[in-house]
């Protein structure tokens, strides 16, 4: 469980990083690159908060409770302040990418694939737990 929120977390560190620090050609991140860097950190933000249901039904300890926690918070600061930065006082600029394509980019990179796989787990013995017949 640990290894599946720490990579989830790195894994939207990894697409902020490269969508708005690393340009290519001398260029500078502009407004479409923050949007996706924005998108990146909600995205990851969500997928922690699920990872924390699915932590907290898989009867996690508590101090990785409190570590996903710190992820998600890191993650909606880092969202939050990279849509702030979007915002151009240019509105001439035309958008080329959106926030749904660092969403996207969140979901695609394996770095969050534990974690997605850590809440079908969850979700599985949920469902099993109901249906589960009782002993007599």
């Amino acid at each position: 469980m640990l290894v599946a929120v720490v990579l989830a977390w790195l894994n939207g560190i990894l697409v902020r990083t490269v969508t708005v620090d690393v340009q290519f050609f001398g260029e500078t991140a502009d407004s479409s690159d923050y949007r996706v860097a924005a998108g990146a950190g909600l995205m990851t933000a969500l997928l922690l908060a699920l990872g924390l249901v699915a932590v907290l039904s898989l009867r996690g300890p508590a101090w990785l409770c409190y570590l996903t926690g710190a992820g998600i918070a890191t993650q909606l600061a880092l969202g939050i302040t990279a849509w702030w930065s979007s915002r151009e006082v240019d509105d001439s600029v035309v958008l080329t990418k959106s926030a749904w394509d660092g969403a996207k980019d969140v979901l695609v990179l394996p770095g969050s694939w534990p974690l997605l796989l850590m809440l079908v787990v969850a979700v599985v013995v949920a469902v099993r737990g109901r249906c589960a017949p009782t002993p007599r």
